[in-house]
């Protein structure tokens, strides 16, 4: 079983949940959404993943909650635009995997239109394989997924591509 916990709002874990569940053929991935709110009863749950999307407004408890579940975890996936100054602790063995619209990002998007986008890995990253996933670019149909953000496709994409 692969637990992938997603810090976010609902809208966004909503969206990345749907989309998963229609392009990774895995029965055996977990998502749970993790909020301010339920984040004390996650802190005992070994996470494979942890998404990082959004920000709210957690106070240092949660915080120390969080860096323990990102400790523990394989993947972290991180919204670098919204968490660039938060400390993020994690262990060597942690692959962390940065999304964002700005340009040190690992994933981004190099350019957008109306119906769809081109997504760009800069840095090679590892899947749950241990393969290597090339930089290179994507051109992604955005009609074909429920997006209600471009930072969650990309959120979307990287948890697509580490665990397809």
């Amino acid at each position: 079983m692969h637990f992938i916990g997603i810090f976010s709002n609902h809208s966004e874990y909503e969206m990345i949940k749907q989309n998963l569940a229609k392009t990774v053929n895995k029965k055996d991935l977990k998502l749970i959404h993790i909020t301010s709110k339920n984040i004390e009863n996650m802190r005992n749950i070994v996470f494979e993943t942890i998404v990082l999307c959004n920000q709210e407004n957690i106070h240092e408890r949660q915080k120390e909650i969080l860096n323990k579940l990102c400790n523990h975890s394989t993947f972290i996936i991180v919204n670098a635009d919204i968490f660039c100054n938060t400390k993020i602790i994690f262990n060597k063995k942690t692959n962390c995997i940065s999304y964002g619209l700005n340009q040190k990002s690992t994933l981004t998007i190099s350019s957008i239109q109306e119906d769809k986008a081109i997504l760009s890995i800069q840095r090679n990253i590892k899947n749950l394989q241990n393969h290597t996933i090339e930089m290179g670019e994507i051109e992604i149909d955005l009609k074909q997924y429920k997006v209600n953000n471009i930072e969650n496709i990309l959120a979307f994409f990287t948890v697509y591509l580490i665990y397809s």
